[in-house]
């Protein structure tokens, strides 16, 4: 496939706790959280871990769920050995590319699309608070739209003693495409315009430029990390 990916650190922060992971066939975005270098440390700890890890000899899901538990492992270890940062995490959301398959791990609120036949589907679910109480039918998705609470993560690597990961899998069919995202694009540019973004542009590494350039120009509110693959 044809990947292209683009990091920035957007017009408010001062630093980018954001990062992605291109290898070979894994690809991954995480959105980092804490205070000082906290964030930013997480955030890149937990996509080393994924670089590190040998996937390829055993079942992917397993993989996945092992190498996220790994860095859910080496996070808490670095918090508890530096007390300024306590309590960092990271989101992670990590696509594994198989022949004809897709297999993902998912932490947080950084998402993953699928692109088919014109179409965007959000194939991961947030985990933060709001969007807990939108799937509980306890508020709608405009009220979780602008909910006070709609950035408070429920799971993040590192954060919480224990870890849950989310594990997908679905078939790659001919033309398929993928778009991984932290909350930075997603919270300021919606599905349709994604997809339009998408369509006009030939390459992976140009949809990836345009999509970040749309969440700049819509106030760049955070740190924006997107990552494309799409056929070649």
């Amino acid at each position: 496939m044809d990947v292209g990916a683009r990091t920035h650190v957007g017009k408010v922060r001062r630093k980018n706790e954001d990062g992605y992971l291109i290898r070979g066939g894994l690809l991954a975005v995480a959105d980092g959280m804490g205070g000082h270098l906290a964030g930013e440390i997480a955030s890149g700890t937990a996509l080393m871990v994924l670089r590190d890890y040998p996937f390829g000899s055993g079942e992917p899901a397993a993989e996945l769920e092992e190498a996220m538990r790994a860095a859910h492992a080496r996070v808490r270890q670095l918090a508890a050995e530096e007390p300024s940062m306590a309590g960092m995490g990271t989101t992670l959301t990590v696509a594994l590319l198989r022949p004809g398959r897709v297999h993902v791990g998912h932490v947080g609120d950084s998402r993953l699309y699928l692109w088919r036949r014109g179409e965007l589907r959000q194939m991961t679910a947030d985990h933060s608070v709001a969007a807990e109480l939108l799937r509980a039918g306890q508020i709608d998705e405009a009220a979780a739209r602008v909910h006070p609470h709609r950035h408070v993560l429920t799971r993040a690597i590192g954060a919480l003693p224990e870890l849950e990961v989310d594990l997908i899998e679905f078939p790659l069919e001919p033309g398929d495409g993928l778009l991984l995202c932290t909350d930075g694009l997603s919270c300021l540019v919606d599905e349709e315009d994604m997809l339009r973004v998408l369509a006009e542009h030939p390459t992976a590494q140009a949809a990836a430029d345009a999509l970040v350039q749309l969440a700049l120009a819509r106030g760049g509110i955070d740190n924006v990390t997107v990552v494309v693959a799409r056929p070649d």
